[in-house]
C-alpha cells in the first residue's frame, strides 16, 4: 500500500464525518490538507507518495552516483564523455527517446564507454504527468525500443520529466519492469549559469548514497565541462567515491 493510498483512506472518513455533522470548516480543512499533500507528492520525489521513488542509494560506504538528464545532445554530451573517460568515472544518462533516435551513434557511445543509458520519456513533454496510462505506457515503450535499437541494451530505470509523478507513473513503470529514479542532490543547472553556485548547491546536499542530478541536454558544452570538473574535484576533496547508479542501488 502506498502512502497516497494510506492518506486517502484516512482522509475519506474525516471528510464523511465533516459532511455528516455539517462541519464546513472541518471539510474544507480536510480537502485543503489533502490537496496540499498531493501537490507536494507530485513535485517532490523524496516523499515517495505514489510509489517506490528511489532517491538515494546504499548509504554504506562513502559513495555517490552521477546522473545526467535530457541528452544525448551532440553539442555537449561528447565533451562530457571525454571528461568522464579521462577521470575514470561512470555515470547514468537519462535520455529522451527522440534524441536517442536522432543520435544513434552517440547513444551507442554512451553505453560503449561504460555508462548507463536510461529512460527519460520519448518527448519530454511538460504534460507528461497528465498522460493517461495508455499514453504514458506507449511513451515509455517507444523510448525503450529506441534505446535498445541504438545500444542493444534495454533500460532498467525511468526518471519522469521534471521528476513529477502520480500513481499512473508507477503503474506503467512496474508494467515495463522499470524502477523509478529521483535524486537527493541537484544543482539546478538548467536555471543557474554559474558553475560555482551549481556545485556549491550540490555539495550542501551531499551524503553517502546521494544520487546527483545534472543535465547534459541543452547545456553549453564549456559550462557543462567546467561544472563537472569542479564537482569531481569537490567530491574527491571530500573523499566520496563515484560509483555507477546500478552498483550503488545493489
Amino acid at each position: 500500500m502506498t502512502r497516497f493510498q494510506i492518506i486517502t483512506i484516512l482522509a475519506l472518513p474525516l471528510a464523511a464525518l465533516a459532511l455528516g455533522f455539517g462541519n464546513l470548516a472541518l471539510l474544507i480543512g480536510v480537502l485543503v490538507a489533502f490537496g496540499l499533500i498531493i501537490g507536494l507528492g507530485v513535485t517532490l520525489p523524496q516523499l515517495s507518495l505514489f510509489g517506490p521513488y528511489v532517491c538515494r542509494g546504499n548509504p554504506a560506504g562513502r559513495c555517490v552516483a552521477l546522473t545526467f538528464d535530457d541528452g544525448p545532445d551532440g553539442r555537449s554530451t561528447p565533451a562530457l564523455l571525454e571528461l568522464l573517460r579521462a577521470e575514470g568515472v561512470a555515470a547514468a544518462f537519462f535520455c529522451i527517446g527522440e534524441r536517442v533516435a536522432a543520435n544513434h551513434e552517440l547513444a551507442a557511445r554512451i553505453v560503449r564507454e561504460g555508462h548507463l543509458l536510461e529512460n527519460h520519456s520519448y518527448a519530454h513533454s511538460n504534460a507528461t504527468n497528465l498522460f493517461t496510462v495508455a499514453r504514458l505506457k506507449a511513451e515509455l515503450t517507444r523510448t525503450q525500443a529506441a534505446i535498445q535499437q541504438s545500444t542493444g541494451m534495454a533500460p532498467q530505470y525511468f526518471r519522469p520529466p521534471m521528476g513529477l509523478s502520480n500513481p499512473r507513473v508507477f503503474r506503467c513503470a512496474r508494467a515495463l519492469g522499470l524502477q523509478v529514479i529521483g535524486w537527493s542532490a541537484r544543482g539546478l543547472d538548467t536555471q543557474s549559469h554559474d558553475p560555482e553556485r551549481i556545485v556549491a548547491r550540490i555539495v550542501r546536499q551531499l551524503d553517502s548514497g546521494a544520487i546527483i542530478l545534472l543535465h547534459d541536454g541543452n547545456i553549453p558544452a564549456e559550462r557543462l565541462v567546467v561544472t563537472v570538473k569542479l564537482l569531481l574535484a569537490k567530491l574527491k576533496e571530500r573523499r566520496y567515491e563515484i560509483v555507477r547508479l546500478d552498483k550503488m542501488l545493489k
